[in-house]
């Protein structure tokens, strides 16, 4: 399935036809079947689907730190099939940004936030008084002036990814790469960081790929497309209402915004597996009273070969939803 952007502009980021195989032993895994899609310069863009599905493989090829089995792929005038050696380096150092959700990959914890900040300027040749300063304006741009000598361990996890996303910004750099921000976050930090990243966006001009298994944080995005089984699909930008519900790595069920918009934050779901499908009610809800039914996932398959997902109401089939699994 296509997704390129509509539009006479020219693409900033063009993926064609991109395949991602690996040979593990005899066999050879495919974590990417011909993805094709398109960003204009200053889109922000996300792709959710559930762990495995190929979205951190993506990230990892346009952040030159793969390289595509087939196809092309391009950012700018930079083609990064051909890209090797000093060239793929300074892309790395200079073009591209990274936030990843482990505070591991982000930050050096023997080094304050202000020397985390200031560490890609220095490997791109940029001296001391020059880096230092722009260190200091980027943590205060993410609101982390008053943080500049704490270490990663004295500060809270949004916090972390804020002083994260400064050293994604330290070079400049035209696109920002974010792989789950917000996955190891609570609900309200989450939030001020999807929106840090939304006016830092607007701010230096950036073009932003994020990667979620969370529909809400997708949301801040201009387009939401979905990413199933390395395979790009449905493009949910005008319908996140009915996107469809996911299973993340952490056994985390992400349900429709039309489903969580019935529920109270503080309501409990039960989660029921039967031979019929799985079940999912208000914790204390009578399983025999169909009022109660939130969401009956069905095994029957569609013609796509997927599940089905109802929403129930006195006994009815109401309203169809693709169930992701």
């Amino acid at each position: 399935m296509s997704n390129n952007h509509n539009g006479s502009e020219t693409p900033y980021i063009n993926c064609k036809n991109v395949v991602r195989a690996y040979t593990v032993g005899d066999h050879e895994i495919v974590a990417l079947r011909g993805i094709d899609f398109t960003m204009k310069r200053g889109e922000m863009v996300a792709i959710v689907g559930p762990s495995g599905a190929g979205k951190s493989s993506l990230l990892n090829l346009l952040g030159g730190l793969d390289t595509p089995t087939a196809g092309r792929l391009s950012v700018g005038d930079v083609n990064l099939i051909d890209l090797k050696g000093q060239k793929l380096a300074e892309y790395r150092l200079r073009q591209v940004g990274f936030v990843w959700q482990q505070v591991n990959r982000n930050l050096l914890p023997h080094r304050s936030a202000l020397r985390n900040v200031m560490l890609p300027m220095m490997l791109a040749g940029i001296g001391w008084r020059k880096r230092r300063r722009r260190a200091k304006e980027l943590l205060e741009a993410v609101g982390m002036a008053g943080h500049t000598h704490k270490r990663p361990s004295q500060l809270s996890g949004g916090q972390q990814q804020r002083v994260a996303i400064a050293v994604a910004l330290a070079n400049d750099p035209q696109v920002l790469l974010a792989d789950e921000p917000t996955g190891a976050l609570d609900r309200s930090s989450a939030v001020q960081v999807l929106e840090l990243i939304a006016n830092l966006r607007e701010r230096y001009g950036l073009t932003i790929l994020m990667v979620t298994h969370d529909m809400e944080m997708a949301s801040y995005a201009d387009r939401t497309l979905t990413l199933r089984d390395g395979a790009l699909g449905q493009d949910l930008t005008h319908s996140a209402q009915e996107a469809p519900p996911t299973l993340d790595g952490e056994g985390r069920i992400q349900l429709p915004l039309a489903v969580r918009s019935q529920l109270d934050e503080a309501t409990r779901i039960a989660v029921e597996i039967r031979p019929e499908g799985v079940l999912l009610r208000p914790e204390r809800a009578d399983v025999d009273n169909t009022d109660a039914v939130l969401q009956d996932i069905l095994p029957h398959k569609n013609h796509n070969g997927r599940g089905r997902l109802f929403r129930r109401r006195n006994g009815k089939s109401a309203k169809e939803v693709q169930h992701e699994r």
